[in-house]
């Protein structure tokens, strides 16, 4: 190998790898896509300032996630944000828009409390109405409502994850849309899960939502537990599972759903009131007490100043920058949807997420991702017109080919004072891009593929309570070893629903 080609290999193996990781919250993953869509402008910005924008593009088109990021993981509300960038391809513009749509679906109408006091559970709403919104989006997007996680029919190349708790353990449990090829591999699920009942895992909130049995386990949502913030278990995640190469920087960009203001007692304000020791513990949490808002604030705070101490420590190894609204966005119910769309067309959430990006400090830091992102997003052009982009783990390999990539979002980027916000003006309502899209290109540095799994044997094995999964043939492999003797038995679901139904006989040995 010569010298220019051994220069080359050099460059493409020391490439910075971009993940986007989106903390859990609600109704107000709204805050989370707002401050997204200014970043991304930024950095729109500065490739039409740098005279950068790449053939097939105009000064008005928005860069979107895709061509940025090669990973995005999320938890709860972050997970359904990145089921729909990365299954369903939907631009920044068309999340948002569908985003507001699907708050006021979910959580405009509770379950009756005689049936949250008297039945199974404390739950607030009906599982299978948030499995009914996930399927109308997947229909609104052209997609089938079989439409799997690991699907080869995926329109861009960035590698989802979203983040669930197992029960009774609490420990964390990853949904991907590529195969977990690690030592993680010995807990997945056997089956290719459907994208709407990934969402419905990762939303279950317990007091909002009830569990979902899956492979006869039980799941909540990541952010149940302390990993409302999935940054730091992702990043291990990855690095473990994924094969992602550690020689590379990991450039990780986190987004927040509200922090508090650094003045804020946070011993007081996590302290429940007295009389929650009076009442059952499913209908405190089902209450949404400002207390838990605070705890769960908190928490994902404190994951990502760990982050930012490596970033600091190892700059050439981690890359890290969190943005959350400090601006009152933490007191926002989780299913406050009146709070997403607001009367006079703009909401709660928007007013206190455009006074957080207003504050020169936190334009400051944007601008210094938006940097970072900027210098990805030309240097993949460059190994792109080398012929090198299938080389890298890229979430921008469709660029110059549009098929794949929806660049429809007319944007004019407004010039902008030395401390002021380009302002953004949106024209015709974003669409997806006509037309197939080429293949996945085959990525370096990521693993060879896992054998096919085994299914002469066939199970069927999902649950749902309320009815909301339909009977599935998956395969039967057991993911964990038999129960010892001294382990308690696992609790049982009252209002689950079995398939085939417990009245049919079972099969003779």
């Amino acid at each position: 190998m010569g010298p220019q080609a051994g220069g080359e290999e050099v460059s493409r193996s020391s490439w910075p790898i971009a993940m986007l990781s989106l903390d859990g919250g609600g109704v107000r993953g709204l805050s989370s896509l707002l401050i997204l869509q200014r970043l991304l402008l930024l950095v729109t910005q500065i490739l039409v300032e740098n005279g950068q924008i790449p053939d097939g593009h105009t000064p008005h088109t928005m860069v979107n996630p895709q061509e940025i990021f090669d990973i995005a993981v999320g938890t709860s509300t972050g997970g359904l944000i990145v089921l729909m960038m990365v299954k369903l391809d939907m631009s920044l513009d068309k999340c948002i828009q569908q985003y507001k749509k699907l708050s006021r679906d979910i959580f405009s109408k509770q379950r009756p409390l005689l049936k949250r006091i008297f039945g199974s559970d404390w739950s607030k709403y009906s599982g299978r109405r948030l499995e009914a919104a996930v399927e109308g989006l997947l229909k609104s997007s052209n997609q089938p409502v079989s439409l799997e996680m690991r699907s080869k029919t995926q329109q861009n190349t960035m590698r989802g994850t979203v983040l669930c708790h197992e029960m009774p353990q609490l420990h964390s449990v990853f949904f991907c849309t590529d195969e977990c090829q690690g030592p993680y591999q010995q807990h997945m699920l056997k089956c290719d899960l459907k994208v709407r009942h990934a969402a419905r895992a990762t939303s279950a909130a317990p007091s909002y939502f009830e569990e979902v049995i899956i492979e006869e386990r039980a799941f909540v949502d990541g952010g149940y537990g302390k990993t409302n913030n999935p940054s730091w278990e992702s990043r291990i995640h990855y690095e473990m599972n994924h094969e992602v190469p550690t020689n590379r920087q990991l450039v990780m960009i986190n987004i927040g759903t509200g922090t508090l203001p650094q003045n804020a007692d946070v011993a007081r304000l996590r302290k429940r009131p007295w009389w929650t020791m009076l009442l059952p513990k499913g209908l405190v949490k089902a209450s949404g007490l400002f207390a838990d808002l605070i705890s769960m604030a908190t928490e994902s705070e404190g994951v990502a100043s760990d982050l930012e101490y490596l970033s600091k420590d190892n700059p050439e190894r981690l890359f890290f920058k969190r943005f959350s609204a400090n601006t009152g966005i933490h007191d926002i119910k989780l299913d406050d949807w009146q709070a997403v769309a607001g009367a006079d067309g703009s909401s709660v959430i928007e007013q206190r997420t455009e006074a957080y990006l207003s504050d020169p400090v936190v334009l400051g830091e944007l601008k210094a991702a938006a940097e970072k992102l900027a210098e990805i997003y030309v240097k993949r052009q460059e190994l792109k017109r080398q012929g090198h982009a299938g080389d890298i783990p890229s979430a921008a390999n469709n660029v110059n080919n549009q098929e794949g990539i929806d660049l429809s979002v007319s944007v004019v980027v407004q010039p902008a004072a030395a401390n002021a916000v380009p302002s953004l003006v949106t024209g015709s309502e974003p669409t997806q891009s006509p037309g197939p899209s080429p293949p996945r290109t085959p990525e370096v540095g990521w693993g060879p593929p896992l054998p096919p799994i085994d299914t002469a044997q066939n199970k069927e094995i999902l649950q749902g309570q309320g009815g909301q999964f339909e009977q599935s043939i998956l395969p039967t492999a057991s993911l964990l070893s038999p129960a010892s003797p001294n382990q308690s038995a696992p609790r049982k679901v009252r209002r689950a629903v079995t398939y085939p139904p417990r009245s049919t006989p079972p099969e003779e040995k």
